[in-house]
């Protein structure tokens, strides 16, 4: 009479995972004053806003987004990125005719290899997860951070148009109306 072993594995993976997504935009100014002079203006208002400047460059960064606006180019981009450590384990039971033979061996393999791919899974699974949550984080301060620089460009244009007009002639009046965005400018030439 044959009698059927009981055989089980246990395995365990821990694994680092990282997520990331990043999202490219245009800022939009206008050449009221030679480039190099406007990206010089868009810095000032955007360093107030908590930026630094690095070079043609400058970044803000909360924890797990960074901002970049490059001021020659007007590109802005933003990077949202994560890692956290996850350990999964589980356990796999078969049955084989003998305990120590050739078939207990195969059987023990071919669990081995079952629960592994499973265990990948697992991990893959959690690997999606964390992407989705950086992917809707990234989403939801889009709009907001979309409203700030628009708001700092519209700044700098103002402070670009204020100049220009000195130059052009002296101003005799000037009115600002920063709700609105309204600049109306008197220059006697």
């Amino acid at each position: 009479m044959s009698r059927a072993y009981r055989i089980s594995v246990k395995e365990s993976v821990r694994k680092v995972i990282r997520a990331e997504d990043h999202v490219k935009s245009q800022l939009e100014l206008l050449d009221i004053l030679p480039a190099d002079q406007m990206a010089d203006l868009l810095a000032a208002e955007l360093v107030r806003q908590g930026f630094e400047r690095d070079g043609d460059t400058v970044v803000r960064g909360d924890g797990e987004t960074k901002v970049i606006v490059d001021l020659k180019s007007g590109t802005v981009t933003v990077k949202s990125e994560t890692a956290c450590e996850v350990e999964v384990s589980g356990e796999r039971v078969g049955r084989s005719y003998d305990d120590v033979g050739p078939s207990s061996k195969s059987v023990r393999e071919k669990l081995k290899q079952d629960l592994n791919n499973d265990l990948q899974g697992d991990v893959k699974e959690r690997e999606n997860e964390l992407q989705k949550k950086i992917t809707d984080k990234l989403e939801g301060q889009l709009a907001d951070l979309r409203t700030e620089l628009d708001q700092a460009a519209n700044r700098a244009t103002a402070e670009a148009l204020k100049q220009k007009a000195a130059q052009i002639g002296q101003i005799k009046e000037l009115t600002e109306d920063p709700e609105s965005g309204s600049l109306t400018i008197v220059v006697e030439v």
